[in-house]
């Protein structure tokens, strides 16, 4: 399953429902596969966001072999998040996300 993540005036997008449950829960929003985050809330989940992958621990490089797939990093799965977070508080705005 996929999860659309929208707000005002930022390009929506979309997560495989378990890095999206991953993320959220990271955020403090876990455990509800639809939901919105607005006003203060915005700013709580930016900082656990932040906190969250400060704690994460380091990653070992990974094996080279070019038949092995690429692994994404934590960091760049929470970046569009992140972001759209950030505009919606810059915008005093929301973001929502739903099945798709």
């Amino acid at each position: 399953m996929l999860i659309k993540f929208e707000s005002k005036k930022a390009a929506p997008f979309v997560m495989q429902s378990q890095i999206a449950e991953q993320i959220l829960t990271m955020a403090g929003h876990g455990g509800r596969v639809e939901g919105s985050i607005s006003g203060v809330a915005i700013s709580e989940a930016i900082a656990r966001l932040e906190k969250s992958l400060a704690e994460q621990p380091a990653i070992p490089n990974a094996s080279t072999d070019e038949e092995e797939q690429e692994s994404i990093s934590l960091d760049a799965r929470v970046a569009p998040l992140s972001e759209m977070l950030r505009h919606a508080l810059q915008i005093d705005s929301y973001v929502m996300w739903r099945p798709e």
